[in-house]
């Protein structure tokens, strides 16, 4: 016990158009806010597990889809902030947020969003239920 005590937890930072395989908890972060930002690093600080986390927060590659695309079916949780989706990704909105793994944030009322998916969310304040001391994973 005393060995998990003293375990220091790894974040990998992984952007485009990098890809990481290992089996750690992996979240993918799409366009987020500052808040956002600081709501996950908040999160983060109190996990005892490596987890991988990638980010996506510009629009200056074209290459980039391809990149979100194939690392949204790796990721256990993907948080998509729609209101800072640039005009040229906004067409993939849709398709991101039908998958089950992706929870996603807005100021607007969009009754297609709503539609396509219950997994609207406020802030990251849910996923803090996951941690109770223990291992993020054993609540998966």
């Amino acid at each position: 016990m005393e060995e998990t005590a003293n375990k220091v937890a790894k974040i990998n930072l992984i952007t485009a158009p990098d890809v990481l395989h290992n089996l750690h908890l992996n979240f993918f972060l799409l366009y987020p806010s500052d808040d956002t930002k600081s709501q996950f690093q908040n999160l983060i600080e109190n996990f005892n597990e490596s987890v991988n986390v990638y980010l996506y927060d510009h629009d200056d590659q074209d290459s980039a889809i391809r990149w979100m695309l194939e690392v949204l079916p790796k990721c256990n949780y993907v948080i998509v902030d729609i209101d800072n989706f640039p005009p040229s990704h906004r067409d993939l909105v849709s398709y991101l947020i039908a998958h089950n793994n992706v929870y996603w944030l807005t100021r607007s009322e969009n009754e297609v969003y709503n539609t396509l998916s219950n997994n609207r969310i406020y802030n990251l304040d849910w996923l803090y239920e996951y941690i109770n001391g223990d291992s993020f994973e054993k609540n998966i």
